[in-house]
């Protein structure tokens, strides 16, 4: 009973902190994470030091650790970002030896062992991960990218590139070159939401959409 107590009192005070955004029962979000207006974090799912960007959503049961997140993500469930790994200098890679932080029943050491500290994790705007993704730390995910259900990412995901498998292989580009280049350019997912309504229309034409951006700019 106390527990059922604390846990909706914790539900309750996650959201006050995000007014602007929904989340669901079970969410875990620790203080230096951040969630962005009009996001979605659906249940079950932990958020530690990330930052989720605006129109982003992150399906349940989920984790993302140290990680930047972008504007209009798609997130599905059962993902890992920011996978981190056990330090391979020590004489051993059990964390009873080298941090006491850990939620374990017993540990040898009173500190913690600092000697490899998990990168950041920066995934762009705009992109969708698919079911069961796994995500190594300190891996760049740029803008428009697109991860198949299952993949393992360990390096680097261009703009725009469709990747998959284990581990994650580049599949092809969702664009010619060309347009890649002028979208990256344009950064029109920081665009003003006004704006964006007025071109919603377009979306479905990428390169009219950008001529009606310049249109916007000369106003």
């Amino acid at each position: 009973m106390i527990k059922y107590f604390k846990d909706n009192i914790k539900f309750f005070l996650l959201k006050r902190r995000f007014p602007s955004s929904k989340v669901y029962y079970g969410v875990q979000v620790d203080h230096n994470s951040k969630i962005g207006k009009h996001s979605i974090v659906f249940s079950n799912t932990v958020l530690i030091n990330t930052i989720l960007g605006d129109y982003s959503y992150i399906q349940k049961n989920s984790e993302v650790v140290n990680s930047q997140i972008g504007k209009f993500c798609s997130i599905a469930c059962n993902v890992s970002i920011g996978l981190a790994n056990h330090p391979t200098d020590l004489l051993s890679t059990s964390p009873v030896f080298y941090d006491n932080t850990e939620l374990l029943s017993f540990c040898f050491t009173k500190e913690k062992y600092l000697g490899e500290t998990s990168p950041k994790t920066s995934i762009a705007a705009d992109v969708w991960i698919g079911q069961g993704v796994m995500i190594k730390a300190g891996v760049t995910v740029e803008v428009g990218a697109v991860i198949g259900a299952g993949a393992v990412v360990t390096k680097d995901v261009s703009a725009y590139s469709i990747v998959g498998g284990v581990p994650a292989r580049h599949i092809k580009y969702r664009f010619e070159d060309k347009l890649r280049k002028k979208l990256i350019t344009s950064k029109w997912w920081n665009l003003n939401d006004s704006i964006l309504i007025e071109l919603v229309s377009y979306f479905k034409r990428p390169e009219v959409f950008l001529k009606k951006i310049k249109e916007f700019n000369e106003i």
